[in-house]
């Protein structure tokens, strides 16, 4: 996972998020859109609920857990951890994710790579699978804005989908996503920036 500055108006000011993850959309009518907003919304805010409780880090002090020492939860966190991946690994087996492609994500567009593009212009729903360990997608709905041959990779193409609709509590809790994946880079390359020095 990789994070930057966002120098692409319609991806969203500020940072993006770069990775590759299972991704699948289709086209979706504008009439079916005004039947499923609200339980979309409710879904995707669930979504990324459920992937920052995930992502959240070791608690940091000792005995902040009502007298737990620190040792006890990160057993009983690692043990928790162990059989998340196993559910996971039989979901995975269950159902058939789609397949990983390099995406940008920004607070108000994302852009991928496939070989498969869209119709420049249509109406898209796309699912996102933005963490490893919860095979559940965050399903975005946008329009398509432009469709570019990739050179130097023949039959693959760069989409770029700006986002059609989405609550202010989704908008939000994406952001928080984007900047805590931009805060765990940095973290990560000064730790490597040490290590190699």
């Amino acid at each position: 996972m990789n994070m930057s500055q966002g120098n692409n108006e319609q991806l969203g000011e500020g940072v993006v998020y770069k990775d590759i993850v299972p991704l699948c959309w289709r086209d979706i009518a504008r009439e079916e859109l005004e039947f499923s907003y609200l339980s979309l919304q409710d879904a995707n805010e669930e979504v990324l609920r459920f992937i920052t409780t995930l992502d959240e880090c070791h608690i940091d002090g000792p005995d902040e857990a009502g007298g737990a020492s620190a040792s006890d939860l990160s057993r009983i966190e690692f043990k928790l951890n162990l059989l998340l991946d196993m559910v996971t690994q039989l979901v995975e087996r269950e159902t058939s994710m789609p397949e990983s492609v390099p995406i940008t994500l920004g607070s108000s567009g994302i852009e991928w790579s496939s070989a498969t593009p869209p119709r420049e212009g249509a109406l898209l729903e796309v699912s996102l699978y933005l963490h490893h360990k919860y095979p559940r997608p965050f399903i975005v709905i946008g329009q398509v804005l432009t469709i570019k041959a990739l050179e130097g990779k023949s039959g693959k193409y760069l989409i770029h989908l700006v986002f059609d609709t989405m609550s202010a509590a989704v908008q939000s809790a994406l952001e928080k996503l984007i900047f805590r994946q931009h805060r765990r880079s940095i973290a990560q390359s000064r730790r490597t920036s040490l290590a190699e020095g």
